[in-house]
């Protein structure tokens, strides 16, 4: 009989059989597109008045969201939160998305939340209200099964600084400038702190919050709040090289991976951290695409 890790494993595949099974029976649109001519291989679709674009590459699984607000610098609003919230769900359940990039239109990718509407909330309440929302929209991105990449270009502040770290990766253009810059005017970056604390070195996260210093591309690269820095003119192909990379490995492995990673950050001691890790990676070896993966390098080394 199995147990521990095998039967969690056997549980798990299963499952993806089950899936794998349901797909075949009534097959997702992603795979119907491969039959369509190539024009129909993308779909893009508009939501919240223009607010949010969103846009599905099917050959690939690579799905953006461009925040669509330029002209007020993509302020998070409570209607663009809203708005990111629900393509988050739907994108969490959508197994033909392989890769989410987050971006923006515009000079600026996010200056933060919007002061104005912030000011019109009458009391205590209402504003906690708005950054619950905010916190769980960075609580879903971290959550994801799918890998997030931001895209980010010109100004990133206060909670746009917060949407950056909380993506998996980012990649920068070199005139991009990042900041938690709220203190500037009083107020102290508090939410976006949570993000920012777990990507980067406790010193230089307390630097940026307490300063309101704003910091170019290349310091934020060496920060680790950057995986790269590009040119302007290549943000976006070398993001989407990025994303193509991930969306071309197993999908069972990579959504596996990302839960791992961020569940045993979590773990009480290293020999937990080493048992949760050890688990997951006997239920990776056993899942097909595993299986397939290492049948395949032993051919091409036998030949």
């Amino acid at each position: 009989m199995l147990s521990g890790p095998l039967l969690r494993c056997a549980r798990v595949i299963a499952h993806q059989k089950s899936k794998s099974l349901q797909k075949a029976l009534n097959p997702p649109m992603g795979a119907l597109s491969r039959s369509l001519p190539s024009e129909r291989l993308f779909s893009t679709t508009t939501v919240s008045g223009d607010l949010l674009l969103r846009n599905d590459e099917k050959r690939t699984g690579i799905t953006t969201l461009t925040l669509n607000n330029p002209s007020k610098y993509n302020v998070l609003s409570w209607e663009m939160l809203s708005a990111l919230q629900d393509q988050l769900d739907d994108i969490s359940n959508d197994p033909s998305v392989r890769v989410l990039v987050v971006g923006a239109a515009g000079k600026a990718f996010c200056s933060g939340h919007d002061l104005k509407e912030m000011q019109s909330h009458d009391d205590t309440e209402e504003t906690k209200t708005l950054f619950a929302k905010c916190s769980q929209v960075m609580i879903s991105l971290n959550r994801l099964p799918q890998p997030v990449i931001a895209k980010v270009q010109g100004v990133a502040t206060a909670a746009g600084c917060q949407l950056v770290a909380s993506c998996d990766l980012a990649i920068g253009s070199s005139d991009a400038r990042l900041g938690v810059s709220g203190i500037t005017v009083g107020l102290f970056c508090s939410t976006p702190a949570v993000a920012l604390s777990r990507v980067i070195q406790r010193k230089h996260a307390m630097h940026m919050l307490l300063t309101g210093e704003i910091i170019s591309a290349e310091k934020a690269l060496s920060y680790g709040l950057l995986n790269a820095v590009v040119p302007p003119n290549l943000l976006e192909a070398e993001t989407m090289d990025l994303a193509q990379k991930i969306a071309s490995k197993s999908s069972f492995g990579i959504q596996l991976g990302k839960e791992m990673f961020y569940n045993q950050l979590t773990c009480d001691s290293l020999e937990d951290a080493y048992e949760y890790a050890s688990d997951k990676m006997a239920c990776n070896l056993h899942h097909p695409d595993a299986k397939q993966g290492i049948e395949s390098f032993f051919r091409k080394n036998r030949g």
